[in-house]
């Protein structure tokens, strides 16, 4: 649990409480934080590690999604910039200012884009992209760790577009910064947007064929990931795409 440079004043420390990432980019004037942990001690703790790297203070802090292991620290950082997409702050009401598709922060000698791409593990990720040092935060838009994290809150059909979007953005030497797990490659990512796809290509085919839902979740398909950890992905699915119907033969004419 130490702080990683992956290019110019640019970090990545992964902390052991939900096996989480938090990011650190220094410009010359100030520094930007990306996630702020799940609670206000582990918030307070990330503060002083940040002293072990610059004494800039923290002018902006950005929330790669609303879940509360990356946002409940937000607080312990006063007088930064909260930003975090619309839709992330809609969703659990998080005060912080709002983009819709793309925003650039001025850290004085550089800059960090900010960009929504479409809903994938929630309606709200921001990937954060540091362009200088070809460095990619992308929340749990990707994970190294554990399988994706489809919740109640996920989009299963949309995912593997708009990751794929994602993908299509990065330049070959990129490095990805997932919200857990290990700093990953652009061939990691392809492969696991391939594997999202895979998912979402199951859903629909089972649903095509008329399958149940009850049945679907205890689907012996050749998912990517066992099936336990998919419910909520294929339950998602089946609301989007509604009640399967069973497939009907076409009646046989006169002979």
């Amino acid at each position: 649990m130490s702080w990683t440079e992956l290019g110019d004043r640019t970090w990545v420390r992964r902390y052991d409480e939900w096996d989480l990432n938090v990011g650190l980019v220094a410009g010359a004037d100030g520094a930007l934080v990306i996630d702020t942990r799940a609670t206000t001690a582990e918030a307070e703790q990330l503060r002083d590690h940040i002293r072990e790297l610059t004494d800039l203070p923290v002018k902006w802090v950005v929330n790669t999604h609303a879940h509360f292991d990356h946002v409940n620290g937000n607080g312990v950082f006063e007088g930064a910039e909260v930003f975090l997409h619309e839709n992330a702050a809609a969703e659990e009401n998080l005060a912080g200012t709002t983009f819709a598709a793309a925003k650039v922060i001025d850290l004085g000698d550089r800059r960090v884009e900010l960009l929504w791409v479409g809903n994938a593990h929630t309606s709200g990720d921001t990937v954060v992209a540091v362009p200088d040092v070809e460095v990619f935060f992308v929340g749990d838009l990707l994970e190294e760790s554990a399988p994706p994290s489809y919740g109640a809150d996920s989009f299963p059909l949309e995912w593997p577009d708009t990751i794929q979007a994602v993908v299509g953005m990065m330049p070959p030497t990129v490095r990805i910064v997932p919200g857990h797990g290990a700093v990953v490659d652009l061939e990691f990512a392809h492969d696991q947007a391939i594997e999202l796809g895979r998912v979402a290509n199951l859903i629909s085919s089972l649903h095509h064929a008329g399958t149940s839902l009850d049945d679907a979740l205890r689907s012996t398909e050749d998912w990517p990931w066992p099936v336990e950890k998919l419910q909520d992905a294929i339950r998602r699915g089946y609301a989007v795409l509604g009640t399967p119907q069973r497939p009907s033969l076409p009646l046989l004419g006169p002979g």
